[in-house]
């Protein structure tokens, strides 16, 4: 395949198609417009057109996972498409642009929070940072977590020192410290790196950030605080990158990181990252997958929210597990799933009032079985289509359409220069098909990152 490509399409014609397994490439309008439009028109992923100079398709692309909407041209389009690799140098060549795309993904992920959060009858979301970040604190106070009590605690006084709670967050700092909790003692410092004791928190959700962070040995728990309660979001490992989204949005942290076990982090700063992304191929490669991963998981879990009927989520839920482990919707090959039915209709947020019908259903449908926490299922395509059957027939939350108009003329204006659509093209190697991410040797990694951070440092 080359790895950049001019295409004309004709009004109407077919980019992808929503689904798609093929995600080797990466599109720029170069002239003329392009509509998405998706099977839940509510989730709308990254805006619904594309206008000259814009890229799109690089979600799914640089996950590796199968395209979350489909693209057409609303008139007569001329599209340059990159092969992935191809895209990654070019990204690496133009870190400004990389810094903006990195800046949209943070954007689209926020908007996600907005979506999802209020269906399950969360209010937290549109309170004041301040107050979230104190009922933080207090949700660690009650729950007898003095050591994330006392972390958020203090933070909230020093950002708020004029905050209407800063009184009840000195009291319980005081009631702490009577406890005999003395304080957080700060990560130990070794070189470039910082090492963590088990369950200490890295950064709070609502707190500013300036550092992302990638993980040398150990692992880390990423967290929301939603609802009164703390929501696992993942669990990541070695040479896993986070918390790269506050550092170049400018916004708050919208998770906790806490340690899992001791840990060893390396930190990078906004400046050092804009070096290193210039210098190390394989860096921008996996923040670009990370956060890719991030977003195109956040957004089919929070289509699933949106079908009205039990069991379309619960079908809807075994079809995203299938995707999340690397499993193609067209195979027709046994897997096993290490959870039971019990915990797939509690994960899948079945009502009490629906659990006997679901059950009934699950265990009718002769492609599943269930034993003692696992769920097997025969033929991972039927779970596919079976989805697509209930969606299709389920009722989903209507929202009104917001989606841009476009003139209907096909004739191609000129579009503004695209920093690298006229690149010259270079032999490229062979590209996985897998769809698994490439994590690669992580100590040639961390090698040429200490050169770079400690040279920085000289």
């Amino acid at each position: 395949m080359k790895d950049r490509n001019r295409t004309l399409y004709k009004a109407g014609s077919y980019i992808y198609i929503e689904g798609d397994e093929d995600v080797e490439e990466v599109f720029i309008v170069e002239k003329g417009h392009v509509e998405f439009k998706s099977s839940n028109e509510r989730v709308n992923t990254h805006g619904n057109n594309a206008g000259p100079g814009d890229v799109f398709g690089f979600i799914s692309s640089l996950s590796r996972r199968p395209r979350m909407e489909t693209a057409f041209a609303k008139v007569t389009s001329s599209i340059v498409s990159f092969s992935r690799e191809r895209f990654l140098s070019l990204l690496q060549k133009n870190s400004d642009i990389a810094l903006k795309l990195i800046n949209s993904y943070a954007e689209e992920l926020r908007v996600y929070d907005t979506m999802i959060f209020p269906l399950e009858g969360g209010r937290d979301m549109f309170l004041p940072q301040d107050i979230q970040l104190f009922e933080l604190g207090s949700y660690y106070h009650v729950n007898g977590m003095k050591e994330n009590a006392t972390y958020v605690m203090s933070r909230y006084m020093e950002l708020f020192p004029d905050g209407p709670n800063v009184g009840k967050a000195r009291d319980a700092l005081i009631q702490f410290a009577g406890d005999g909790m003395k304080g957080i003692p700060p990560p130990v410092t070794e070189g470039i790196y910082r090492r963590y004791p088990d369950r200490q928190i890295i950064f709070c959700e609502h707190e500013p950030g300036d550092e992302l962070f990638i993980i040398k040995e150990g692992r880390v728990k990423i967290v929301k605080f939603h609802g009164g309660s703390e929501i696992i979001l993942s669990i990541l490992k070695e040479g896993d990158i986070f918390g790269e989204l506050a550092i170049v949005s400018n916004k708050p942290r919208n998770a906790t990181a806490i340690s899992f076990g001791a840990t060893i982090l390396l930190p990078i700063n906004e400046e050092s990252l804009m070096k290193l992304i210039r210098k190390s191929s394989d860096l921008l490669k996996r923040i670009f997958t990370a956060v890719s991963q991030r977003v195109w998981f956040t957004f089919i879990r929070t289509e699933s929210k949106f079908y009205e009927k039990p069991i379309t989520r619960i079908y809807a839920f075994l079809e995203n597990k299938l995707i999340e482990e690397n499993i193609s919707l067209k195979s027709r090959e046994p897997h096993a799933f290490n959870f039971g039915i019990d915990e797939l209709l509690k994960m899948s947020h079945t009502p009490a009032s629906a659990l006997s019908a679901a059950m009934a259903e699950l265990t009718r449908d002769q492609n599943l079985k269930f034993q003692f926490g696992q769920t097997v299922i025969d033929n991972s395509s039927l779970v596919a289509s079976k989805a697509r059957y209930y969606k299709a027939r389920d009722h989903l939350y209507e929202g009104g359409d917001n989606r841009e108009k476009v003139p209907p003329s096909e004739d191609l204006e000129p579009g503004p220069e695209i920093p690298f659509a006229h690149e010259g093209e270079t032999d490229m190697p062979a590209v996985d098909r897998s769809g698994r991410s490439d994590r690669g040797d992580f100590s040639t990694l961390f090698d040429e990152l200490e050169s770079e951070v400690e040279g920085d440092k000289g």
